[in-house]
């Protein structure tokens, strides 16, 4: 494993993971870097993490001074934005964006790093650290898991966010050729660019105790249950769902939701003209607010079934929604419509209903076949999640095709004009 890296015989071989995401359990990116270092650790590689949170936990803090969780060190590097700040100081953060994480892995002794991985990151840092990277002769492998639409990015399609995106994603990611991409989507992209790639979805360890082992009971005589948990962002159509549900009672058939994570505001937001509706369903939706990560599987595991939305665009197909993830973990089947590589995990019927769109009218269509299937065979769909989930999620189907790829990654490349990047 790992045989065309020179590693000293000292030591496990060390993998750095660095980028935007909030270790150890703020975020799903969190969710994502996790189980793929579990995947390198079983491999024996010594994975360390960089993330961008603000501060380490204190409850993760070791007798020897270092921050643990599950195993893994840590190392926060406060490189990610947690609050509001005004334009000119976003604009400063962003011009010194990844500062703190180059800082920390050029004080390291790199000696014994196989590789680094980066999850996303902007121009100026994926330059210095590719540049950092070809200087110490280190494989850098970048992790992609979206593309997002000039529509989601601040300044839209002639902001500078969206030239720096562009750039990262047509430019630099292919310059350092190593690729762990979410998405088939992504996947094909990179390897037009003659990049070294491999596809790992949202991975889970399904041996955490979080992830209940058995599915509950269908209920006989109540409403159906949804449930929706994360954040919809600029990503998933919740204000559909509302919409079908609103559809729903007025022909006198009440769909309960409970939503683990967004407030009334952020679902009038997704509302626009129709924000009205968060007042008209009542009883029917139940804000849980933000839930501890760790009490997320139980929620999802008493629900009937959980429900995502995404429209047939680019970002979509390019990244992968971790709620359907975390919901097959739990045992839950999902109700969603067909988007990046979801037909590849969810089987119509089996672990879910594939919706023909994702207007209220199609997820008014989908509760249709949900209601008109015998509540014996939800309870099935139960199992059938769990069983694809641990097929298809679990982190240690990735340990081999993962060693394959570790196989044939090779030490960065930069033209000689970028050297400066590296100091």
């Amino acid at each position: 494993m790992l045989n065309t890296i020179c590693i000293p015989t000292r030591t496990r071989p060390r993998v750095i993971y660095v980028g935007t995401f909030r270790f150890p359990e703020e975020d799903a990116a969190a969710a994502r870097v996790l189980g793929i270092g579990k995947a390198l650790r079983d491999l024996g590689c010594e994975v360390v993490f960089g993330g961008g949170e603000e501060r380490e936990r204190p409850e993760d803090l070791q007798a020897d001074g270092a921050f643990r969780y599950q195993g893994f060190s840590y190392c926060s590097q406060n490189d990610v934005r947690n609050r509001p700040l005004p334009p000119v100081q976003r604009f400063l953060r962003y011009l010194r964006a990844g500062s703190n994480t180059l800082r920390w892995l050029r004080g390291q002794d790199t000696s014994d790093v196989a590789a680094i991985i980066t999850y996303h990151g902007l121009t100026g840092f994926v330059r210095r650290l590719q540049a950092f990277a070809a200087e110490r002769r280190i494989p850098l492998i970048h992790d992609i898991t979206e593309w997002p639409d000039p529509s989601q990015l601040v300044g839209g399609q002639f902001g500078i966010v969206r030239w720096d995106e562009t750039t990262v994603r047509t430019i630099l990611y292919s310059r350092s050729a190593n690729i762990i991409a979410i998405s088939s989507y992504l996947e094909e992209y990179y390897r037009r660019k003659k990049c070294r790639v491999i596809r790992i979805p949202p991975l889970v360890d399904l041996s955490d105790p979080k992830w209940p082992s058995g599915h509950r009971k269908i209920r006989k005589n109540d409403r159906l249950q949804l449930i929706y948990a994360g954040s919809p962002g600029k990503k998933d159509l919740l204000g559909n769902v509302f919409r079908g549900i609103a559809m729903l009672k007025k022909t006198g058939i009440e769909i309960a939701l409970d939503l683990l994570g967004p407030s009334p505001t952020e679902v009038a937001d997704c509302l626009g003209a129709d924000r009205h509706l968060v007042g008209t369903l009542g009883s029917l939706i139940t804000y849980h607010g933000r839930i501890p990560q760790p009490n997320v599987p139980r929620m999802l595991a008493e629900a009937d079934f959980s429900v995502v939305l995404r429209p047939d665009a680019r970002y979509a197909h390019a990244g992968f929604p971790t709620k359907l993830v975390e919901s097959l973990s739990a045992g839950l089947p999902i109700l969603t419509n067909a988007t990046s590589n979801i037909t590849e995990y969810v089987r119509d019927g089996n672990e879910g209903f594939i919706l023909r769109g994702c207007s209220p009218e199609d997820f008014v269509e989908g509760i249709g076949r949900v209601l008109g299937t015998p509540r014996e065979r939800w309870a099935a769909m139960k199992g059938q999640a769990r069983l694809r989930a641990g097929e298809c999620f679990d982190y240690r189907n990735y340990i081999e095709p993962l060693s394959a790829f570790f196989d044939n990654v090779a030490p960065t490349v930069m033209p000689l004009a970028s050297a400066s990047y590296a100091r």
